[in-house]
């Protein structure tokens, strides 16, 4: 449409939609607690994969088996995203720091070189610009302070003649400075009280406001003048070439005409050069050499070499922070090989004892590159082609090895930086082995998968990560773990997740019982919470491991969360369908249940009432999940699709009305806020999500002045409320039996 209304018309004008849109939370993302190989410890880590989570946090192993088969089923089950949590041992779960793992590492090492000198260095690139006196203080090789000091002196010339000085207007004085030009300097009679009787002092100003390169100063006692030339150094000069006020006269300025010279131990010294430097050091300076390195930089270095040799710019020098030179005692070396590379395992883990690292002649055939191959139990698992010691280039070794991303999943590198050149620095080829790394699980208690709010170490990992809903601690089902998960879950994060609790190991039916209802007081606890039974049974995914049986038992929660995934994405009501029967609640990868006994229904009869969730694996049907309570019979949402269907409409509500933060507390605000939720909880109402497919039966919106009072305004809150009838799940399917007495019935009233 136009912007400029002319004649007059009706127009039409396309405006957005008063109601905004609430876009679905994911329901599905897992937080995973647990042993790892390697990886990050105590962070919240992404992994989008089964090989992601591998690429970042390694494979099974005898102490990481729980947490990396429950991330596996969880991809393989139906989930897309992941936060992992990586746990060790802490002194003081509270402090970081305290961790008990260790890092692997180990050195890399040169050739075999000739002794080396010790060698200071400096910063700052020539030339230099000194003082006169300037001074440079050394102790060589332990023998005590050796000073060399550096002079320069300006080139000067006096006049020989006293003031006052008999000048007449117009005369001159002509002047050559550090050999330049001639510089003519004329005396007006305007510049003087009386220019017959010219002072030293105001020949001195004339002389000043007329040259270039020098200045006049007013000398013995103030009777004569003499002119100094601005440069420092034997390349200061001052001649006084002529001119009519220098000669003529009784009384004129007299300054003796031969070129007079600096001196000192440079040409200049606002620009002193590393080989005047040289000679003045090595002359007052015993036992040293010096030179200018690559990238101008002023080198001194002892004439002596070995581990012996040692030298020290001391802080007594006055012009040690004008060449960058630091005062730390530097140590020559013996010779032989010397370590130019120190290797670590990117993360901490015993996972790094068996890496070793192989460098070979470089591919491209450069001397000063190299290959580096990372091996993992002798087998080859990334290589490095072509990379350099020099930190200026692109394949510097730290900026490939060490980038985040495209790095290494393995290790890290540290260029030692050896007072050495290329190619001396590369290093020798060879195969170098890592020791020290220590997975940090000797002590391991509750108290590290719970994790600390100071530190945020554990399921506190995840306090900042708002994405999650479905928490799990594989390997660790004990009463205080299951206990901080729920609490974690409902109270901590606001019941906006929900914890997947696995079974102890071993238990038979009457021991699960106990443990939900007397040994974890687990019972009626939450409805922010499942716990299920048994433990299932996988086919064996590593015979190095496990040994040469063909199925192992695992705890079921990945699968589960698996599962809670698949279901999500698979109905158009999405969370709100129960998670479990024979189709649904399908566990994909298990073979069988840690224990038949739940095959029993009687046994069944047992745990269901106490709110476990039996799986079951009964026979000519697949492992399956046949239960779906919360762990809370009483509460208002008492089942698993019900409780995660809420989380979901909840969570969906709070991000889709972050825009009203703010606003000002009007009824129009409140009337978006309710059209918006009102739209969301109707697209919810046509996937069937809730207990009836019509809107004024399934659900309502209140943001009205009954909830939002005067009052509430000026505490600036907006209240609102909506409320959604949750379908239950067919957890009992009853069968009536009778005789079928019709055709009698219509006999016998035939015959009335």
């Amino acid at each position: 449409m136009s912007n400029k209304l002319l004649a007059s018309k009706i127009v039409s004008k396309e405006e957005p939609p008063t109601t905004r849109n609430i876009p679905a939370e994911p329901t599905s993302i897992m937080l995973a607690v647990g042993v790892a190989e390697r990886g990050p410890i105590g962070v919240a880590t992404v992994v989008t994969s089964w090989p992601d989570y591998q690429s970042k946090f390694g494979y099974l192993t005898a102490n990481a088996k729980d947490l990396p088969n429950a991330v596996k089923a969880y991809f393989d089950g139906g989930g897309a995203r992941a936060h992992v949590t990586r746990v060790v041992h802490y002194a003081d779960p509270s402090v970081a720091s305290s961790k008990t793992s260790a890092a692997a590492t180990g050195n890399i090492v040169t050739a075999a070189l000739a002794a080396t000198a010790a060698i200071v260095l400096g910063t700052i690139a020539g030339p230099w610009s000194l003082a006169d006196g300037d001074t440079l203080s050394f102790d060589v090789d332990g023998g005590g302070s050796d000073v060399a000091t550096f002079n320069a002196a300006a080139a000067s010339e006096e006049s020989a003649n006293t003031a006052t000085y008999d000048l007449a207007d117009s005369l001159t004085l002509t002047v050559k400075v550090d050999q330049g030009a001639v510089q003519t300097i004329t005396f007006l009679t305007a510049e003087f009280a009386d220019i017959t009787n010219a002072t030293a002092l105001e020949v001195a100003a004339v002389i000043n406001a007329k040259i270039s390169g020098a200045s006049a100063t007013v000398t013995s006692g103030g009777t004569k003048i003499t002119i100094t030339s601005d440069k420092l150094g034997t390349g200061s000069y001052v001649e006084i070439t002529g001119g009519t006020a220098n000669v003529g006269g009784a009384n004129r300025l007299a300054f003796p005409t031969a070129e007079v010279q600096g001196t000192g131990d440079a040409v200049d010294a606002s620009a002193v050069t590393a080989a005047e430097m040289k000679t003045l050091i090595e002359a007052d300076v015993a036992g040293v050499a010096v030179s200018a390195s690559a990238g101008g930089f002023l080198q001194v270095a002892t004439t002596t070499t070995g581990a012996a040799s040692s030298l020290l710019c001391e802080a007594a020098s006055t012009a040690d922070s004008k060449f960058g030179f630091d005062n730390a005692t530097h140590d020559g070396t013996a010779g032989g090989a010397i370590n130019t590379l120190q290797v670590d395992g990117k993360t901490d883990g015993a996972y790094a004892n068996d890496v070793t690292v192989t460098i070979s002649t470089a591919s491209s055939g450069e001397a000063d590159e190299f290959n580096v191959t990372i091996n993992e139990g002798g087998v080859p698992i990334e290589v490095w082609p072509n990379v350099s010691m020099t930190d200026a280039d692109v394949n510097y070794i730290e900026t490939v090895i060490n980038k985040e991303g495209t790095g290494s999943n393995l290790v890290t590198f540290t260029d030692l930086a050896p007072s050495l050149t290329s190619p001396d620095d590369r290093p020798a080829n060879g195969t170098y082995s890592l020791s020290g790394g220590s997975d940090g699980l000797t002590s391991l208690d509750d108290n590290d998968f719970v994790g600390s709010a100071t530190s945020k170490t554990g399921m506190r990992a995840f306090d900042y990560q708002d994405e999650g809903r479905i928490l799990i601690v594989p390997g660790r089902a004990t009463s205080a773990v299951h206990n901080a998960m729920v609490a974690y879950c409902e109270t901590t994060r606001g019941g906006s997740i929900f914890p997947v609790l696995d079974p102890p190991e071993g238990y038979s039916a009457a021991q699960m019982k106990t443990y939900v209802r007397t040994t974890a007081l687990l019972k009626e606890l939450s409805e922010f919470g499942a716990i299920y039974w048994p433990r299932i049974k996988i086919s064996n995914p590593s015979k190095t491991i496990y040994g040469n049986v063909s199925e192992v038992v695992v705890p079921p929660s990945g699968h589960i969360a698996g599962m809670y995934a698949r279901t999500d994405s698979a109905f158009k009501s999405g969370v709100f369908e129960a998670p479990a029967g024979v189709s649904v609640g399908r566990l994909i990868g298990a073979t069988g249940v840690e224990t038949n006994e739940v095959n029993d229904e009687s046994k069944r009869d047992l745990i269901y009432p106490e709110l476990i969730n039996p799986i079951v694996a009964l026979e000519g049907l697949p492992v399956h999940v046949d239960g779906s309570r919360t762990l809370k019979s009483t509460s208002n949402f008492p089942t698993i699709g019900e409780r995660r269907g809420v989380i979901f409409v909840t969570q969906s509500l709070k991000s889709g009305t972050l825009w009203a933060k703010h606003r000002k507390i009007k009824r129009r605000t409140r009337k978006e806020i309710a059209r918006s939720w009102f739209a969301f909880l109707l697209t919810q109402t046509r996937n069937g999500a809730f207990a009836s497919d019509v809107p004024a039966e399934a659900f309502y919106v209140d943001v009205g002045d009954a909830l939002n009072t005067a009052i509430t305004a000026f505490d600036r809150k907006i209240f609102g409320r909506f409320g959604i009838a949750t379908a239950k799940p067919a957890e009992f399917i009853i069968i009536l039996v009778t005789q079928d007495t019709r055709a009698l019935e219509e006999e016998l009233l035939a015959a009335a």
